[in-house]
């Protein structure tokens, strides 16, 4: 029985748990915060990675260990370029931001693609099917989706969608937001700019507000 470790906050934890089957893997929990024996694991996923990079090194130390690292923000190709050492182990980059480990597929990336081969048994078996990317930050889905989700926001800052509505179709694109937590989506887009300079990928100024005050848009 493989063994799997969940490196994460809990509610990505809770996430990925709907997909992996327990009765198939024997799976531990970390906060990261503790150091960890790596090499006692088959499978880890890191799913903050791209918010805290710092065990890439040792990660990469890890001759044939599987890697699945949190990416969304940024890359494993730009990750290695910094910490200049040498990829021994299987890394992976996955979208782990909230709100898409538990859909229908999920968005990979390779750090080598003669590697994939090596996962797709382990995908197999938790019958998840995988969209391909090019190790790019964005991936796919937060690229395309937090676009539609910062343009509700800014119009509802603008006013174009009037506020303080308590009709389903609007708290429904509010809570839309949320699920995918403003703290993802304001910083995803913001690595997308800095990455592309593209104007279109700059958070406007009520997800921002919302951001620096951590406040949700759908009061609880």
């Amino acid at each position: 029985m493989q063994k799997i470790l969940i490196v994460g906050e809990e509610s990505r934890k809770e996430e990925l748990l709907k997909v992996l089957d327990a009765t198939q893997f024997e799976i531990e929990y970390s906060d990261g915060d503790e150091e960890e024996d790596f090499d006692l694991y088959d499978i880890i996923f890191d799913l903050n990675f791209d918010d805290d990079n710092e065990n890439f090194p040792i990660y990469s130390a890890l001759k044939n260990k599987i890697f699945f690292l949190s990416t969304a923000k940024t890359s494993l190709a730009e990750t290695s370029y910094a910490f200049q050492c040498k990829v021994k182990s299987k890394i992976f980059g996955i979208n782990a931001l909230p709100g898409f480990l538990d859909s229908n597929f999920w968005e990979l990336t390779a750090f080598r693609g003669n590697e994939i081969p090596d996962i797709e048994g382990f995908l197999k078996t938790i019958k998840k099917e995988v969209l391909w990317l090019e190790d790019r930050i964005g991936m796919f889905r937060p690229r395309t989706k937090f676009l539609e989700l910062n343009e509700i926001a800014k119009c509802v800052d603008e006013n174009i969608i009037f506020q303080n509505q308590s009709t389903a179709p609007f708290q429904n694109l509010l809570k839309e937001i949320d699920k995918h937590s403003i703290t993802a989506i304001f910083e995803t887009l913001v690595s997308l700019y800095d990455d592309t300079k593209d104007t279109k990928y700059f958070p406007c100024q009520l997800l921002k507000k919302k951001y620096l005050r951590n406040q949700s848009f759908v009061k609880e």
